[in-house]
């Protein structure tokens, strides 16, 4: 059995960016939609200095605060989702086409590798019934040190 991952979307192709913002409570501005239309056509895992370097690379002019200030929002509106990697260093993943996937993340380098999960059924039927509760989405991540660091730490220790 899978688990059906719900993943907040614009509830219907009629609704605009506008409409769903408004009727959480923030405004539709121009940076936001470039940041959210940005964000529709990433499957990666991104940081917002990288985001900053897409936009820009695209002339799409969009100051860093705005960004900043705009993940904020995505995040507690679950269109994102906020990995922390290392202190201050933060990633994110759209939600938007959420799919089944836990993470690998590198401690020393902070990169994430998505994996795939045969079997997130066995997760709701032994731990989720078990204790009688109402699962929205599962997010599996394991930390350690990714193949380049632990070869770059045998380097400085032999």
């Amino acid at each position: 059995m899978r688990i059906k991952i719900h993943s907040p979307t614009l509830d219907g192709a009629n609704n605009s960016l506008k409409d769903f913002l408004g009727a959480k409570g923030f405004k539709s501005t121009r940076g936001r939609r470039i940041i959210f239309k940005e964000l529709e056509t990433r499957g990666e895992h991104f940081n917002a200095e990288s985001l900053y370097s897409g936009l820009s690379e695209k002339k799409q002019r969009v100051s860093k605060p705005t960004i900043y200030r705009t993940l904020k929002i995505l995040e507690k509106l679950r269109i994102i989702e906020r990995f922390d990697i290392k202190k201050n260093c933060f990633y994110y993943e759209p939600l938007l086409h959420r799919r089944e996937h836990g993470h690998l993340i590198c401690e020393e380098c902070g990169k994430i590798v998505d994996f795939s999960i045969e079997d997130f059924g066995t997760i709701e039927s032994t731990i989720v019934k078990e204790n009688d509760f109402r699962l929205n989405y599962i997010s599996i991540r394991a930390f350690g040190l990714c193949d380049s660091c632990v070869k770059a730490s045998k380097k400085q220790q032999g």
